[in-house]
């Protein structure tokens, strides 16, 4: 078998046996047990079977935490002509250059701007610490989850392990609900996705206190999207939210509207035209894509949220979804057409006709040739401008869920 399938298959492996075996890390956990593993180095000590275990659990459960891909390189590391760039002595250097990488990450807080790093990102140093093991312990790679499950291992693996109840982006059940409706999507680009779940929505918090915590995971998510080329973060209300097209709409004036008052950049994009051609929703300094998924649509609609009984939020950053080999000049208009057809081919209509601002395919309507979705006329700007106009007219009512 070769490395790279090896790769991904120990990545679902780690995966699996820290759902098993309660080992699922964070950031702060892996970092400790990073710390542990350069002291073991530095003492002369690395070199017994707990600690090739540690060291390839390490990698790949938070190459998995990173939807992190193998790289080319692993298909010829251990060949002898490529072996030197993988001594034994590099082990270190590789170590700690992932102790600061994830150090960067776990200490993200929200700011104007996002926050960059020279630092190598996580698909580089995984893959790396992994052809080293491949080169060095090549023995290792065929016992990776019984040597995990070694009592000196696992008891230390528990030690470290997160909080089960605590916030993982790749462990949320957003994001584990998410990814199952993404494999039942038929866009094309969508199963090579790399995507992250936000907090769970919380029904003794408001409305705003549920958003202001989606706005920090979003900010962290935007920071490590940059670096490791993330496409998109969901994030998940209840069914109430989306239980009409015309509620879909309000909720989604309310939630942009509500990241708009807190964003760290202070944007005034929605003191803009939304629905007009050219016009984005920027927050942190960056302009986005914003998809929903609501239960109002019925199976054959494209964005009916595949019998969750869920209203979702997908967010995609301009910087990585442009980056998209499919959507980078000429090519933007033909994927744009295969998707179209990808949909309308399993019989879920879809038409952009009339629909050319991006704003304008936030939500859909029933009927694919209906109007745009005017989810904007509820922005409180629109509702205060209609009321003036109009006194008769009275504010909306809004869902307090």
């Amino acid at each position: 078998m070769n490395l790279m399938k090896i790769f991904v298959l120990g990545r679902r492996a780690a995966d699996a046996f820290a759902r098993s075996k309660g080992t699922e890390l964070d950031d702060v956990g892996t970092l400790s047990l990073l710390d542990h593993l350069l002291g073991r180095w530095a003492s002369n000590r690395l070199a017994d079977a707990a600690d090739q275990a540690l060291l390839s659990y390490i990698t790949l459960l938070t190459a998995h935490r990173y939807y992190v891909q193998p790289e080319k390189f692993l298909k010829t590391c251990r060949n002898a002509e490529h072996r030197e760039a993988f001594p034994q002595q590099r082990l270190p250097e590789c170590l700690a250059a992932l102790r600061n990488t994830l150090n960067f990450y776990a200490r993200i807080k929200t700011a104007p701007r996002l926050p960059e790093t020279e630092d190598a990102s996580v698909q580089l140093l995984t893959n790396e610490l992994f052809a080293w093991i491949a080169v060095n312990q090549p023995e290792h790679l065929g016992v990776l989850e019984s040597a995990w499950g070694a009592p000196s291992v696992l008891a230390l693996l528990k030690s470290r392990a997160r909080n089960p109840l605590a916030y993982e982006p790749v462990f949320s059940p957003t994001h584990l609900e998410f990814i199952t409706a993404i494999e039942k999507t038929h866009c094309i680009f969508a199963p090579s996705g790399k995507y992250w779940g936000a907090d769970d929505w919380r029904g003794n918090e408001t409305f705003e206190q549920n958003v202001a915590r989606f706005a920090q995971g979003l900010f962290r998510f935007m920071t490590i999207a940059r670096k490791e080329k993330f496409k998109g973060f969901a994030f998940r209300m209840p069914a109430v939210f989306s239980s009409s097209v015309d509620e879909l709409a309000r909720t989604t004036a309310r939630l942009l509207a509500v990241l708009n008052g807190i964003d760290p950049a202070h944007s005034h994009c929605l003191e803009g035209e939304p629905g007009k051609p050219g016009w984005k929703f920027d927050w942190a300094g960056e302009s986005m894509f914003l998809t929903t998924f609501g239960t109002c649509y019925p199976p054959d609609h494209p964005r009916y949220p595949h019998g969750f009984d869920q209203t979702y939020f997908f967010f995609q950053p301009d910087f990585v979804l442009r980056h998209h080999p499919g959507l980078i000049g000429e090519m933007e208009a033909i994927s744009r057409e295969r998707i179209l057809s990808s949909f309308n081919k399993h019989g879920m209509d879809y038409d952009n006709e009339n629909k050319l601002a991006e704003s304008a395919r936030y939500i859909r309507p029933m009927n694919p040739k209906d109007p745009p979705v005017a989810w904007w006329r509820y922005l409180p700007r629109a509702r205060d401008e209609a009321a003036s106009t109009n006194p008769k007219i009275t504010s909306p009512s809004a869902c307090t869920v």
